[in-house]
């Protein structure tokens, strides 16, 4: 402590007992240990001021920001497209999904085919009510 050695200690505070004298020693190591006790809360809250004051900017840079959401504009919505139904072509990995392998339909021999190639129907199919998958 302060590169003073045990003896230089002791013959320290055999002065100050002498010097003071029983009744006041107890009370100026009382006022030594207060004022030691404030003179560290300073320098410890003058260090915590210069640290936060030199990573302050580290600190900012930690942080994501938040910023609230812009209002949009009211979009106005128009009629729902149709969806179409699930195949093999449009949805990938449906033949893996589905439990019982997916057969193609046989051709329809109410369809008579046109001069240009396409099929056109004998008579018109009921509309679907929408996508079915085997289960």
């Amino acid at each position: 402590m302060f590169g003073l050695v045990f003896g230089e200690i002791l013959i320290i505070l055999v002065l100050a007992l002498v010097l003071l004298g029983p009744q006041k020693l107890p009370e100026v190591a009382k006022q030594l240990g207060k004022g030691f006790r404030d003179f560290k809360k300073a320098t410890d809250d003058l260090k915590g001021q210069f640290e936060q004051e030199l990573y302050a900017d580290e600190r900012k840079a930690a942080r994501p920001r938040i910023t609230p959401p812009r209002a949009a504009a009211p979009v106005s919505a128009g009629p729902p497209e149709p969806v179409p139904p699930a195949s093999l072509d449009n949805v990938p990995g449906l033949d893996a999904a589905l439990a019982e392998p997916v057969v193609p339909a046989e051709p329809d021999p109410a369809r008579t085919p046109s001069p240009a190639g396409a099929e056109t129907p004998a008579e018109p199919a009921p509309p679907a009510d929408g996508p079915t998958l085997l289960s």
